[in-house]
């Protein structure tokens, strides 16, 4: 026990189960599958409220989506992607997102290819996009800085973001980015921010 955090020490490894962490998708799923069954009947009765709760149980299966993901022990499948691929994919999440085009820099050549999970990756890049609202002034934009490290092994991508994409930050949303950080952190990569 730390007596500091009147608890147990944060930093403590704790063992998850890879087959209990799916069973407990499993179980969710098969609620999940109740709840909008549910909801359907509901909607002859009343679709306003109907619509309500089928918005609010998407809503809760995407955040428990999300746990999962944070508590699951993650496996990948390794491919090489060429380093312009990466960098288009992390801007298409954004432009879907803030429903705009994103301008992309190249400070240098981006040949080369990198190992990555592109499923996995491209979750991660979505969870970032998910922290931007949709732009709120036209004629604004992101920016998409790449740069690719002289051995050609690993990629920089800086994202600038004018303050008008910046939503205000919910707790949902911190949750969002841990789990896009451990995404980013299995392929041996780091998020920033500044």
């Amino acid at each position: 026990r730390n007596p500091d955090t009147g608890g147990f020490d944060v930093t403590q490894i704790v063992v998850v189960r890879a087959q209990v962490i799916e069973n407990i998708g499993h179980v969710i799923g098969n609620l999940f599958q109740r709840v909008y069954h549910l909801i359907d009947r509901t909607r002859e009765a009343d679709a306003s409220a109907a619509e309500q709760l089928h918005a609010g149980a998407r809503r809760l299966e995407a955040f428990l989506q999300l746990v999962i993901d944070y508590m699951s022990p993650l496996s990948l499948s390794m491919q090489y992607i060429a380093a312009p691929e990466v960098a288009q994919s992390l801007a298409r999440a954004l432009s879907d997102t803030v429903g705009g085009s994103v301008k992309v820099g190249v400070k240098a050549s981006l040949d080369g290819r990198l190992l990555v999970d592109p499923g996995r990756l491209a979750r991660g890049f979505d969870l970032l996009a998910a922290q931007l609202q949709p732009n709120p002034r036209a004629g604004e934009g992101i920016e998409l800085k790449a740069l690719m490290h002289p051995a050609g092994r690993s990629l920089n991508l800086a994202v600038l973001i004018p303050p008008g994409f910046v939503s205000a930050p919910t707790s949902e949303q911190e949750v969002q980015w841990a789990v896009a950080e451990k995404l980013i952190e299995i392929h041996g990569g780091a998020l920033q921010q500044s």
